[in-house]
């Protein structure tokens, strides 16, 4: 029997309208949030962007995938092209390492996964550096291993462990510490709630991979090694953090951490937000690695700034401080803001800032919309393939993080810093490819070339002098606080240019003294230490009386030298400082030289460093440096010194020609003419 139909009644008109509006509103949820969707379900959405002088890029993608190379290989003739292929790498990189990793397999990321979805990220379960570099020299663990020394494990509800409080180790780099301006204080930055930032150091599987199966992490095998080069793919990233409240954390990538304490002996579960972001990754075009930068959008800028405070007109800026004492901070070198001019092919200009706004609107609602790319360096592509890597052309050529290189935001590059990395070989510089982390090999080697400075008298002979002796070497390492009398304008010791205190064979060593100047039997020696105070000190001269106190410190200090070179057994120098091949010097290479490798520690302006009115480095040029009579006024003599010993730490870094490209430069600059004339 038919049933007649009947008319809706108006409950299920309602009813069904309600499931029409869940629908739509359904619909358009999926289609705001089109950029979280699952990988496996839909291509990746891409965020638009214009041509850059008439050349289409690849847009960026939301996408877990890695770029494996800069678009173009930085071949294209038009730099500014370039630039923006850099920058748009630097991006989908950024995006691609803070994906949510896959739970148990480190370094992989949950392709099932949406980039706002919670959850360690892929970098932050690759292999902190302490995990690779045990302090006992041996095998690190398998790479899906996760102890509670790991720092971080993969595994989730496992807490990050947060323990450097400084970019670079502190310890380890005491004598050596680019991002530091002032040697009085530490390289740490606090924030304007008087917490100390902190860092951590990963590498990704594929470099983690090379240095087991070459066994670089033991400090022996490394130096023995006859080459480190990092193989195409690997990645290194340097991350800094800051403790958030929970009324903040919306705009920070957040991480539950146990933060050791500045003392060194417990640690504390705290809240902590990614504030600043390096990444340093090696392509096949990019044999000097590509170098992008990236910080929350909050650091210097905004209503509530992390490093500054707007109320404080008279805080120092960028200067160091106390931990705990709140650093005030601001941005020296803008985030270009400028579209290029395409006719000056050269210029690598970016308009990054509008870049940043186009990608942090395709981000949506995700948090990573709160950080923003500060610039991306890469190396222009050598006409000379047969140059060693160490030698290159970089644009840009400043790159800084305000939590990273807070006090050198000036002469700060990354690629040029990172270009002096060595190997743990002690006795003779080999390259450690860009990368400072292969130092961290242990045991330590030492440079048994090098006598260390006097601790205990070991001899009768150094019982009877112990007084005279330490006298000698708190002179020639103190030189212009010690004797400001006869040093009264320049701010340089003897051990400025007599490194390691006389005791290092290529630099200008004071071992033979005593034989080759027949002390004291003439008076050569003390004039011939007068010379070095007169000139390489533009100072005054020692009085010339033999029972000199000051004068018979130093020849005493340097007899003590002679008989630590006979135990030590260290073959006494025949000349200051290694030959080099005589060449012609190109003072405009010579300047790109001095503000890649050698600015971050003598200043843009070569007036060294002096924070807290306390020497750190030396000047170079100026009324506080050596004057046109010294040795080092002698252009050769300069690049054989800058050769064999230079940068600081790293000596044999550069090539002869660098050597004297440098030597050009620096000898151009003013100082002055000398002697010195009291006033």
């Amino acid at each position: 029997m038919s049933q007649r139909l009947k008319a809706p009644s108006k409950m299920a008109k309602q009813k069904w309208a309600i499931r029409i509006a869940i629908v739509s509103l359904l619909l358009a949820f999926w289609q705001t949030l089109s950029l979280q969707l699952p990988a496996f379900s839909r291509d990746p959405r891409r965020i638009e962007l214009p041509a850059v002088c008439s050349v289409k890029l690849q847009d960026p993608k939301i996408t877990w995938q890695l770029p494996t190379d800069v678009e173009g290989e930085l071949t294209q003739d038009n730099f500014n092209v370039v630039q923006r292929a850099a920058d748009l790498f630097a991006w989908q990189e950024f995006i691609a390492l803070n994906w949510p990793a896959r739970e148990g397999d480190r370094g992989q990321p949950d392709q099932t996964a949406t980039l706002a979805q919670f959850g360690p990220r892929v970098w932050e379960t690759w292999k902190e550096t302490s995990e690779v570099y045990r302090p006992d020299g041996l095998q690190p663990d398998p790479w899906n291993s996760s102890t509670r020394q790991s720092r971080l494990s993969s595994q989730a509800g496992l807490k990050k462990v947060l323990f450097r409080s400084s970019k670079v180790d502190e310890i380890l780099n005491d004598q050596f510490q680019p991002t530091k301006a002032d040697g009085t204080l530490p390289g740490t930055l606090t924030d304007q709630r008087g917490n100390v930032v902190r860092y951590e150091i990963r590498m990704n599987k594929v470099l983690f991979d090379y240095v087991v199966a070459n066994e670089l992490y033991q400090s022996e095998k490394q130096a023995s090694f006859p080459e480190i080069s990092a193989p195409v793919g690997s990645i290194l990233v340097k991350a800094a953090w800051r403790e958030v409240s929970p009324e903040e954390q919306g705009r920070f990538y957040t991480a539950l951490a146990d933060v050791q304490d500045l003392e060194g002996d417990r640690y504390q579960e705290k809240l902590m937000g990614l504030v600043g972001f390096h990444v340093m990754t090696k392509t096949a075009s990019a044999p000097q690695w590509i170098w992008s930068t990236y910080e929350q959008i909050d650091n210097v800028e905004g209503l509530h700034p992390s490093f500054f405070n707007p109320d404080c007109p008279s805080c120092r800026q960028n200067q160091q401080t106390q931990p705990r004492v709140p650093n005030q901070i601001t941005r020296v070198t803008p985030i270009p803001a400028v579209d290029p001019d395409c006719r000056q092919k050269s210029a690598a200009v970016d308009n990054i800032f509008a870049l940043n706004q186009v990608v942090q609107k395709g981000l949506g609602d995700s948090v990573w919309r709160h950080y923003q790319l500060i610039n991306t360096q890469w190396p222009v592509p050598s006409r000379q393939p047969s140059s060693p890597s160490t030698v290159f052309t970089v644009l840009p050529t400043v790159l800084a993080n305000t939590t990273m290189e807070s006090y050198i935001q000036k002469s700060s590059s990354c690629m040029g810093c990172h270009a002096i990395a060595r190997s743990s070989n002690a006795q003779q510089y080999h390259s450690a490819d860009f990368s400072f982390t292969f130092a961290d090999a242990r045991p330590v080697l030492k440079n048994t070339q090098i006598i260390p400075p006097p601790r205990s008298p070991k001899t009768n002979w150094d019982r009877d002098n112990w007084n005279s002796i330490l006298r000698g070497y708190q002179i020639a390492n103190k030189t212009y606080e010690t004797l400001p009398q006869y040093v009264p304008q320049a701010k340089l010791h003897c051990a400025s240019c007599h490194l390691s205190v006389g005791a290092d064979p290529k630099a200008s060593s004071w071992f033979g003294m005593i034989k080759k100047y027949q002390y004291p039997e003439t008076d050569d020696l003390q004039k011939r230490i007068n010379s070095c105070f007169e000139h390489s000190l533009n100072g005054l001269p020692l009085p010339l009386e033999r029972d000199n106190p000051e004068s018979q410190a130093l020849i005493t200090y340097m007899q003590w030298l002679n008989q630590e070179a006979e135990r030590f057994k260290i073959t006494l120098p025949k000349t200051a400082y290694p030959n080099i091949q005589k060449l012609d010097g190109d003072s405009k290479l010579g300047q790109a030289i001095f503000e890649q490798k050698c600015a971050f520690c003598h200043g843009l302006n070569g007036e060294g460093r002096y924070g807290s009115n306390t020497y750190y480095r030396p000047a170079l040029w100026g009324d506080q440096s050596f004057n046109r009579l010294a040795g080092l006024a002698q252009t050769e003599t300069l690049a054989k010194f800058l050769k064999s010993n230079m940068p600081y730490q790293f000596g044999g870094n550069l090539t002869d020609q660098e050597a004297w490209d440098l030597a050009s430069f620096i000898d151009r600059q003013p100082r002055p003419q000398g002697p010195y004339q009291k006033p």
